[in-house]
């Protein structure tokens, strides 16, 4: 054991340095007898399947990358969005980083973080003549990620999985969005938003479907009904 800490009241059992809780020095064996402890679980070993998730997630956006440079190289139109792209993977992983170590609101951390990078890229192809790369790439791939993400905080078990129901659904009405306003002639159809839709709307369909009641409460809640 590594110690306690004397102001929360808790034994650490692994060899950090410091409470996991108000993150102070710990204190070596109390000898008071008004010290009443609790024994904290192994902080090391639940802070590995975030480290490894994290891991996972940069693989995965190399992956994405390379994928997205080789299919700008294929369809090049005098845009390179693929470099957009690398910004928002990069923007994606670090605000991944922050979340699982603050693990504080995420459901609306992760809501902002998604309308920040959609904006961005619109105005961003609006200013260089809209043509239409954000709609066909980069707001796709953003929800597609927000999933991914959800997806992995469901997995880690994260503040109650149904809590980011509200999330799904966001991403998904976005994605459909984003397909009327092509078929409407803002631009053309692309395979990324396609996939988006039908990504977005599996997982919002296995949440409910697997989430049932808990699901059920959790709308209730949110809207009140």
């Amino acid at each position: 054991m590594a110690g306690r800490c004397m102001r929360c009241k808790i034994d650490i059992v692994d060899d950090t340095q410091e409470c996991p809780l108000c993150h102070g020095v710990l204190d070596g064996e109390s000898d008071s007898e008004d010290f009443v402890s609790v024994t904290y679980p192994n902080v090391a070993e639940i802070l590995k399947l975030p480290i490894l998730v994290i891991r996972i997630v940069i693989f995965a956006s190399v992956i994405v990358l390379a994928a997205a440079m080789i299919v700008n190289y294929i369809t090049f139109d005098g845009v390179y969005w693929s470099a957009i792209v690398a910004v928002g993977l990069f923007y994606g992983c670090f605000t991944l980083v922050l979340l699982l170590k603050e693990r504080k609101s995420l459901q609306r951390n992760i809501q902002i973080q998604m309308w920040m990078v959609i904006i961005l890229s619109v105005v961003m192809d609006y200013l260089l003549d809209f043509r239409g790369w954000s709609l066909k790439y980069a707001v796709p791939i953003t929800v597609v990620a927000i999933d991914i993400g959800v997806i992995v905080f469901m997995i880690i078990k994260i503040n109650g999985w149904q809590a980011f129901i509200m999330s799904e659904i966001v991403t998904f009405l976005i994605s459909v969005i984003n397909i009327v306003l092509m078929l409407k002639g803002v631009t053309d159809v692309s395979l990324f938003a396609m996939a988006a839709v039908g990504f977005t709307g599996l997982v919002l369909l296995g949440t409910i479907w697997f989430g049932q009641r808990m699901i059920s409460n959790e709308i209730q809640r949110r809207f009140q009904v």
